[in-house]
Formats: structure tokens, C-alpha cells, sequence
């Protein structure tokens, strides 16, 4: 940032309602040298919007999928093609909006771009997403697709047995959408991807001039091959081995060898989920492995989300890598034990509380 410019960006910081022309008068400038200089700092993103609303620092922004998760969890032994006695309820979900919930409710500021339906699912869903931290009014709302909808059977582990996923509303959130967030991409200290967004939205992203770093959980199988084009780009990738291998057309079985081939691909960092045996990072100078906490599931929706964002939550806090992996083990376990995709008490205070009760 020039001197003159950087001069006004300061005085904007200590009044941000003040006039063009009363910072022209405090800085000894001209009012058109001033507001050439806010035009800048609008491009580059350290301004937001009207009233001169500030970039702040650490700010994570989310895109990818949000959407309604109806879960139906069985009573007894699941027994297919027949109705089975259980409960269903309805919950917040979708990756990035998670991710995001997640890292909001460990005390992160987060802003979520995410397509949602004009409709009342989309209201309730924004609300509840608010209600956790989530800074939400850049969420893009579509007038004529739904809501996307997650409906997930379980067994009476609490495992995963079948799910639909009506997230067509996705494919809405198309280049032209984003580039109407650049300000705010270009604020941010991380930005969150998810592959449920399409090809050309991420190639759109990874050909952006952006300072922030980048971070992406690959989602499922059949998505993750989406995030080829972004690799050399990532900070971070959240993968199991399912989505490694599908992402590098590999049957390698080893978890290393399939995180050394990521790091091959330019990936900075690895965060691969072993399932029940825990979780392997990796970087150009450590490979770690760590087991999972002992827990009593109830449901493993969201738990894959929960881990990343328990990460990075970590690294904010500065932890030793032992230490971060042990954090986001806690916070997925946490949340294998919550009915929903989301822990409600999922704060830094009371998973370290939760660590120090093992």
C-alpha cells in the first residue's frame, strides 16, 4: 500500500463516517485525491462497503453448499426395504455452511457465500445459520430453485447407510455470482472451498489475484476430482482416502504415499481422515499420524467438517501440531456424539474441557 494511501486508510480507521471532504481537510489533501485513493482501497478489498466498513483481519470466507439436513436414525437394526422405527429431525447443514458454523462457534469471524432458496427453508436455514456467529448477508439468494435439501439414514450406530442430496441450487453460484464478492474476497485472511461447487466457479477462484489463503474439503468421491485445478493453489486440503484416490485416479492404499502424491500436485498442507483410525497430516516436512478420541457416536454427519474447522481453529490458537490434531480429533468426536451436523457448545473452552476429561 503507497504512503498517501495507506494515510487515508488510517484516518478512515479512527473515523469511518467521516465525509470526503473532512479527510481531505485533516490529511491536507484534495477531496478528489481522497476519493481516488477509497477507490482504491475499495478495489483492493480493505474497504467493504458504504460508511467505510473495514476489512478485518483473520476473517475466513466460506463458499460452497448450505442446505436443510433431515436425519432419519434408526432404533433398532436397520432393515432395508421396510420401515424402521426411529427418530427424524431436521438440522442446519451442508459443508461449507459446517465449516463455517463450526469456525464461528470457535470464536472465528466468518462470512458464508452460499446459494439458498427463496422460499421457507431458506429463511429458517439463514436465521439458524446467523444465530450461530455466521456472518450471512452475503449468502445469494435464488428465486426459483429450492433450498438444498440433505436427507441421511442411519443405523442405529449412528452410521451413515444412504443419503439424497437435492443440491441443485449449487450450480447457480456460478463466476458472474462470485465476482460480485470480490471486495470481500479480496479482505480475506482464508478462503474456504468446498467441491460441491462447479468446475468452472473453481478454476473462476484459483485464476483470482487474491492474498488469502486457500483451503478446500473435498466433499465426497465423486466430487473431489472438482478440485484438480485448484491444487497448486491450496494452503490446505481435507480429503479421506476415498477422495485422495479419486482425485489422483490412484488405487494406492498407504494414506502416505497418497498424501505425498498430493503434496506432489503443490497441495501446501494434507488433511486426510483415516475414518475410525484417526488422522494423518502431512507437509513437505512432517507426516503425523493421530488415533481418534474414544466416543459413542450417534451420528457421523458433519464430523468430517468439524475436524478441518477444529484445525484451523487450532492453528489460530498457535497449538503445536500434536496438539491441533488432537484439538480437531476432539472436535469431530464431539460432534459424532450431537445428533446434528453441528455441536451447539462447540467452543474452544468446552472442547478443551472435553480433551482434559478423557
Amino acid at each position: 500500500m503507497k504512503e498517501q494511501t495507506y494515510r487515508v486508510f488510517e484516518a478512515i480507521k479512527l473515523d469511518p463516517l467521516a465525509s470526503q471532504q473532512s479527510l481531505a481537510d485533516r490529511l491536507d489533501m484534495s477531496r478528489e485525491s481522497v476519493a481516488g485513493h477509497i477507490m482504491q482501497l475499495t478495489r483492493q478489498g480493505y474497504i467493504l462497503g458504504k460508511g467505510y466498513l473495514l476489512a478485518e483481519q483473520n476473517t475466513y470466507v466460506v463458499i460452497g453448499g448450505a442446505n436443510v439436513d433431515i436425519n432419519g436414525h434408526s432404533g433398532t437394526s436397520l432393515a432395508l426395504h421396510d420401515s424402521n422405527p426411529g427418530t427424524i429431525t431436521q438440522s442446519p447443514g451442508g459443508v461449507g455452511r459446517n465449516i463455517a458454523e463450526n469456525l464461528a462457534r470457535l470464536g472465528e469471524h466468518v462470512h458464508l457465500i452460499a446459494p439458498i432458496g427463496v422460499d421457507q427453508r431458506g429463511d429458517w436455514l439463514i436465521e439458524k445459520t446467523r444465530l450461530s456467529g455466521v456472518e450471512t448477508h452475503n449468502v445469494l439468494r435464488h428465486d426459483t430453485l429450492p433450498t438444498g435439501t440433505y436427507l441421511a439414514i442411519s443405523n442405529d450406530c449412528g452410521e451413515l447407510q444412504a443419503a439424497i442430496a437435492d443440491m441443485r441450487i449449487i450450480d447457480s453460484l456460478d463466476e458472474h455470482k462470485l465476482s460480485t464478492k470480490q471486495a470481500l474476497l479480496q479482505s480475506a485472511y482464508s478462503i474456504v472451498v468446498d467441491a460441491n461447487l462447479t468446475v468452472k466457479s473453481i478454476e473462476w477462484l484459483a485464476q483470482q489475484p487474491l492474498e488469502a489463503l486457500f483451503i478446500a474439503d473435498a466433499v465426497s468421491t465423486a466430487k473431489a476430482p472438482r478440485l484438480r485445478s485448484i491444487l497448486p493453489k491450496l494452503s490446505l486440503l481435507k480429503v479421506n482416502q476415498d477422495e485422495a484416490r479419486a482425485i489422483l485416479d490412484s488405487n494406492e492404499e498407504i494414506p502416505e504415499k497418497l498424501a505425498e502424491a498430493l503434496l506432489a500436485k503443490g497441495v501446501k498442507e494434507v488433511l486426510l481422515s483415516l475414518g475410525s483410525q484417526g488422522v494423518l497430516f502431512a507437509n513437505a516436512e512432517n507426516s503425523q499420524r493421530k488415533a481418534c478420541h474414544p466416543t459413542l457416536p450417534v451420528s457421523d454427519t458433519g464430523a468430517g467438517d468439524a475436524l478441518l474447522a477444529g484445525y484451523l481453529s487450532a492453528c489460530q490458537q498457535n497449538k503445536k501440531l500434536d496438539q491441533a490434531l488432537s484439538f480437531a480429533l476432539a472436535c469431530a468426536a464431539m460432534t459424532l456424539e450431537s445428533a446434528h451436523a453441528n455441536h451447539p457448545e462447540l467452543t474452544v473452552q468446552h472442547v478443551t474441557q472435553w480433551i482434559e476429561n478423557l
